[in-house]
């Protein structure tokens, strides 16, 4: 009988999980109560794991191909559609805007979507499995135009192509860029009969001006851009819900826009702890910069192989590129397993007033003040690097300048990220950004007072080795002190909305983008861009004939080949090619675009930086709270259990008396 009593005890002790020993004891929650006890600081570090070396690569790797597309598809932009094709410069930026606008809003409702959803296979990932092959065809579609258009000549149909001699395509020999005897002679005899125009025809002859491309184009552009958006960028971002104060970290999951965003914000739930999430983000920017560096020297290679056709150079990337995207999805989609859900403790608000409720948190609207202005500012240079190389610098070849210069801006990167890690763990994240904010605004001004023919090779590379210690700082410690900020909302409102933050955090930098890119486009257009200088082909577009470097209006850069260096065979052989020229207006907005920005900005961050409330103190602070808050509700749930357990034990007491005084 006795032995019957203890068996219907224990088992009441497992079924309400009654623990022998209280988890937390009172002393240690009082302890914890005081933001700066030294034990409740202890125990904060104490409870939370640090990730494993296979969670944080695992989690990061994926950003590589994603990393490498997104440097692909945003240079193709201007040397693919506005330059080698010719679409307007100001119709480019109207699409951008739009898409970017209409990805804004359907942004949120995802996150939102993506929150309330429950499956077998989690909240994210049938979004990502749903997503990813949109984006993967959108990326290789965006990245192939040629294989549907190709840049008109005038309209009078008295192209180059039309009127090229046989036997003088026939005397080009590629390997030969400095001779060419025959085939000057052949030129010299098709130019004497009217066949070819002369090199410096000024006479109204409407060869070498390009046409306006098709309208098709344009909504080829538009209407692929928005889907690589909003598959790609938007629907990623979107996060899980974790315990309050953290919990047991978590292998990730992948990304797209429907893993970017859930992408970015798993990030901040594998762990609460305020130095790991440094390291965790200083990890992921890493995989990033190597996508980055892994597209320039394929990039590169790929140039120097097809110098003047960049129509091929970007589609042979682009189907590396998502085929390689494909296998990280499928790979992560096999392997990684989401958290299980906690169950909610309150309805999920709508979204405007969850998004009311987000801008009430305080620290995150000075997060905002200072993540603006940095947004821009690291955009901008991005943005505009190629037109600031080929139109400002008056550089021809300005792919090869283009990939050296953004191979020393990662490298730097790469060293500049162990710096900063080990430099916030010293001196706290938000004192290391804006301290770096206001060093890269200082080269920003110093590199805009010296003229653009004198930034060439030295000055050109030492801003972009300082540049990208600002690129590193920009990428690494703003994730990590959102992060934080969360943290900070969940002790407010005890709800973890990750989801919400990091769609806003996308959407940002998307509208970060029109000021990046769409403003400057617009100026550029007002003030007389004309896409190469209003050249039909040169500077990357292909001529029709491998003996052209280039056809202006008004010169022709007759050569013994197309590849830039060739021997010019009329003129001044060292003139600058005509495609790179631009009005002074336009050299000026790029320049001021390119430099004067980006430095105002990053001083206009710096101080919001510096002044943001949350520190690595009173993180742990936070952190403290919430453990004790949840160690509170799990001892509110356990009276019940040690009640009936309590009666159990006294009955099978009286029980056990009764029988002895018998």
């Amino acid at each position: 009988a006795r032995r019957a009593r203890a068996r219907k005890v224990l088992s009441l002790v497992v079924r309400h999980s009654l623990p022998i020993r209280p988890s937390i004891s009172r002393m240690e929650a009082v302890m914890m109560q005081s933001p700066a006890s030294p034990a409740s600081q202890n125990l904060v570090a104490n409870t939370e794991k640090r990730l494993a070396c296979g969670t944080i690569a695992a989690y990061s790797a994926p950003r590589m191909p994603f990393s490498a597309i997104d440097l692909l598809i945003r240079p193709a932009r201007i040397t693919v559609y506005r330059d080698a094709l010719g679409m307007t410069i100001a119709a480019q930026a109207m699409i951008v805007s739009l898409c970017k606008s209409a990805d804004f809003l359907l942004g949120f409702m995802l996150g939102k979507l993506s929150d309330a959803t429950r499956t077998r296979w989690g909240r994210r990932k049938p979004f990502i499995a749903l997503c990813s092959p949109v984006f993967m065809i959108c990326t290789l579609l965006l990245g192939s135009p040629g294989w549907f258009f190709s840049r008109p000549h005038s309209a009078d149909g008295n192209s180059t192509v039309t009127t090229v001699s046989e036997a003088c395509a026939a005397l080009v020999d590629s390997s030969n860029r400095s001779s060419c005897v025959e085939l000057k002679a052949c030129i010299d005899a098709a130019v004497a009969s009217s066949t070819l125009r002369p090199w410096n025809a000024t006479d109204g002859n409407a060869d070498g001006v390009a046409a306006a491309a098709p309208a098709s184009l344009s909504a080829y552009f538009g209407v692929l851009y928005f889907l690589w958006y909003l598959s790609g960028w938007t629907s990623s971002l979107i996060p899980r819900e974790t315990p309050p104060g953290g919990g047991e970290p978590v292998t990730p999951r992948p990304f797209t826009a429907a893993a970017v965003i859930r992408y970015d914000a798993l990030g901040m739930e594998l762990t609460s702890d305020y130095h790991e999430r440094a390291r965790l983000f200083g990890v992921k920017t890493a995989f990033q910069f190597m996508g980055y560096l892994l597209q320039i020297g394929v990039g590169l290679g790929v140039s120097l192989a097809f110098e003047t056709d960049v129509l091929m150079q970007v589609r042979l990337q682009a189907v590396a590129y998502s085929a390689l995207l494909g296998l990280c999805f499928a790979l992560l989609l096999r392997s990684v397993a989401e958290r299980p859900l906690r169950p909610p403790k309150h309805a999920p608000l709508p979204m405007v007033p969850a998004v009311r409720q987000l801008l009430a948190n305080g620290p995150y609207r000075q997060y905002l003040v200072f993540k603006v202005p940095m947004t821009i500012a690291s955009l901008l240079p991005a943005n505009l690097i190629i037109d600031y190389i080929k139109y400002s610098m008056r550089i021809e070849d300005f792919n090869a300048t283009y990939y050296v210069a953004f191979a020393i801006v990662l490298l730097c990167v790469f060293g500049a990220i162990p710096l900063l890690i080990s430099a916030a763990r010293r001196w706290g994240k938000k004192e290391v950004l804006a301290t770096t904010c206001v060093v890269e605004a200082l080269l920003f001004a110093v590199a805009f007072a010296i003229p653009p023919g004198a930034m060439a090779d030295g000055p050109l590379y030492i801003l972009c080795a300082c540049v990208g210690f600002g690129m590193a700082a920009s990428y690494v410690l703003p994730d990590a002190l959102l992060a934080d900020i969360i943290d900070y909302d969940e002790l407010h409102t005890g709800l973890r909305s990750e989801g919400l933050y990091t769609v806003v955090e996308s959407n940002l930098q998307q509208y970060a983008e029109i000021v990046g890119g769409v403003v400057p486009s617009l100026v550029a257009y007002f003030a007389g861009f004309q896409s190469l200088g209003g050249c039909s082909c040169g500077c990357g577009a292909k001529c029709d004939a491998d003996y052209l470097r280039w056809s202006c209006p008004a010169d022709v850069g007759y050569a013994c080949t197309d590849g830039f260096g060739a021997t010019l065979l009329y003129g001044e052989p060292d003139r600058a090619a005509p495609c790179t020229v631009q009005p002074e207006g336009v050299q000026w907005s790029f320049r001021v675009f390119f430099l004067a920005v980006p430095a105002a900005c990053y001083l206009l961050a710096a101080i919001p930086a510096w002044k943001l409330p949350i520190s690595s103190h009173s993180h742990r602070a936070i952190v403290a709270q919430l453990r004790a808050r949840e160690a509170a509700e799990a001892a509110a749930a356990r009276p019940a259990a040690c009640s009936e357990a309590a009666e159990a034990v006294a009955g099978g007491a009286e029980a056990g008396g009764a029988e002895e005084g018998r």
